[in-house]
């Protein structure tokens, strides 16, 4: 190993200094520096740091991952209880088989990742919920898998409930006395509806990975949720919609729906799918 020569002569080698303190006193404050720092010692810092700056990382972006997985199961319910609140025809045991089929087409539709759910669509769980002549009321169970283990546990209990009163009034198709009475209207759109069904009042949301998503896409920015902010890994878009969403639950992502006398609408055309000619 090449040898540091002094003024005076001296022979300065590392191999000749150890870490018991022999020799170090008489070298100066740069010399005894360089035995601090051994071969290696960064590259050994690194492979133990390494690891656990990675399971963090890991740990955060499964809780967001989680997180959304939650919302969007959650939506799914709200649309499945909300399109069977207005049957007021079918049973009590109708309506919770029927709520039941739109959450798990709403799952579909919402492209949920269900292997994130422990049994996949089997594993929710219906317990307490029920219907009247009222109100529905309901109430599902499920754990979401943990990605990796977390302190011992592989999945978290979830649990969500909605409660919606049932459509008492006038019901579509029923005969008042003056044929095609009532519409559907939304505070934004220029056009009434005679279907509740319609595909511009019902949004499918879908979920788009923004890598894929800033190749090729017809949609201009949400003048909401994208302002002053930075696009995530994921966008939010709906088959009818003209704007892509970086949140799912921004505004412009729901549906404010209002029934009422076709008489008394002004300054609104039909729609063109479910009330043109």
């Amino acid at each position: 190993m090449p040898q540091i020569t002094g003024k005076d002569k001296k022979i300065i080698s590392l191999r000749q200094k150890d870490f018991t303190g022999k020799g170090i006193g008489e070298s100066s404050p740069a010399e005894a520096l360089s035995h601090v720092f051994l071969r290696g010692s960064i590259s050994i810092e690194a492979a133990l740091t390494m690891p656990l700056f990675l399971l963090a990382a890991a740990i955060i972006l499964s809780l967001f991952l989680m997180m959304q997985v939650q919302y969007t199961v959650g939506n799914a319910l709200d649309c499945a209880v909300s399109d069977t609140a207005l049957l007021k025809r079918p049973s009590e045991k109708t309506i919770e088989n029927l709520t039941k089929a739109a959450f798990y087409k709403e799952l579909v539709q919402q492209n949920v990742s269900l292997s994130f759910i422990q049994g996949g669509a089997a594993g929710f769980s219906w317990r307490g919920t029920k219907a009247d002549q009222i109100s529905i009321d309901v109430r599902i169970a499920y754990q979401i898998k943990f990605p990796i283990r977390f302190f011992g546990k592989t999945a978290m209990k979830v649990s969500q409930g909605r409660r919606m009163h049932r459509w008492t009034g006038f019901q579509q198709g029923e005969r008042t006395g003056t044929e095609g009475e009532w519409v559907f209207i939304t505070p934004t759109q220029s056009v009434y509806h005679e279907n509740r069904n319609c595909t511009h009042l019902k949004l499918s949301i879908k979920s788009v990975a923004a890598a894929s998503f800033k190749k090729n896409h017809r949609y201009a920015p949400c003048g909401h949720c994208t302002k002053s902010q930075k696009m995530g890994r994921m966008v939010y878009v709906t088959e009818e919609g003209e704007c892509y969403h970086y949140k799912i639950d921004c505004s412009g992502l729901k549906r404010t729906v209002y029934m009422i006398n076709k008489s008394q609408i002004e300054g609104k055309g039909p729609c063109s799918r479910c009330g043109g000619n």
